[in-house]
C-alpha cells in the first residue's frame, strides 16, 4: 500500500518514507521519486523523502500506517513518543491469516472482544485521532501508476476534522471516492471485507477485485 500511496501522493504532496534504516528509506525513495518523475514528469509538484522511521512520524502532518499486522502493535508503541496531538493517523492495516488457501479476518484484540487494527492503534495512540482508509483497494491497482482507480474508500472514524482531511487526501487521487461509514468500531467490518474480497478471487477466478457503492435505482 505505502508504494502506491507514496507515488501517487507525490503528485501535489511532500511524501515522508519512514523505515528502520535510514540508509534503505533514502534508497526506497529515490526510487519511487524517479518513478514519480518519471510519470508526471513537470506536473509533479510534490517530493518522497526517506528517513529514519522516528523522524519521519516527529515531521508528518498525517502518519500513514502501513505495516504488516504482526508487527503493527509494537512498532506502534515504539514510535507513539515521536506523535504530536496535531497529527491524524491513518490505517490500512488488514490483521488476517491464511488457511487452507483462503483467508480469515484476525481480531487483535483480546479474548472474545473483535477488535480491529485502527481500533487497536487507536488505544495506544489516544488522544490523537486515527482514520481507518484503503483496506478495499487493492494494491496491485495503486502499485499500477497507469491504472485508473475507479473505486470507494471506506473510512471509519471518530474526529470529523481527521475525516475530513483523510478525505481530501482520498480525493487528490483521480478517480478515488471517499465514502464515510461511521465511527472507528465499524473499521473492523471494512478490514473484514479484505479477506472475502481475496477468497471471491481466489474461488472465482477474479483478478484483484474491489467494492463500489452503487445507489439503487428503481425502475420507473
Amino acid at each position: 500500500m505505502g508504494t502506491g500511496l507514496t507515488v501517487r501522493w507525490a503528485l501535489s504532496h511532500d511524501i515522508l518514507i519512514g523505515s528502520r534504516s535510514r540508509e534503505r528509506a533514502v534508497e526506497t525513495a529515490e526510487r519511487l521519486r524517479r518513478l514519480a518523475v518519471g510519470f508526471y514528469q513537470n506536473q509533479m509538484r510534490g517530493s518522497i523523502t526517506g528517513l529514519e522511521n522516528a523522524e519521519a512520524v516527529k515531521a508528518s502532518k498525517v502518519v500513514v500506517v502501513c505495516f504488516p499486522p504482526e508487527a503493527t502493535i509494537e512498532a506502534v508503541i515504539d514510535l507513539r513518543g515521536n506523535l504530536r496531538e496535531d497529527q491524524i493517523v491513518m490505517s490500512t492495516v488488514v490483521p488476517m491469516r491464511r488457511r487452507d488457501k483462503l483467508f480469515y479476518f484476525k481480531s487483535l484484540g483480546a479474548g472474545n472482544r473483535e477488535r480491529s487494527a485502527a481500533e487497536a492503534i487507536q488505544d495506544l495512540v489516544k488522544p490523537i485521532p486515527v482514520v481507518s482508509a484503503f483496506q478495499t483497494v487493492p494494491a496491485a491497482y495503486l502499485n499500477n501508476i497507469d491504472a485508473v482507480l475507479n473505486l470507494d474508500v471506506l473510512l471509519a472514524g471518530n474526529d470529523e476534522v481527521a475525516l475530513t482531511i483523510v478525505s481530501r487526501l482520498v480525493r487528490d487521487i483521480p478517480n478515488l471516492r471517499p465514502l464515510k461509514v461511521g465511527p472507528l468500531s465499524n473499521s473492523k467490518f471494512v478490514e473484514a471485507i479484505t479477506p472475502l474480497l481475496l477468497n471471491a478471487a481466489i474461488l472465482n477466478g477474479l483478478h484483484d477485485p474491489s467494492i463500489r457503492i452503487i445507489p439503487w435505482m428503481p425502475t420507473p
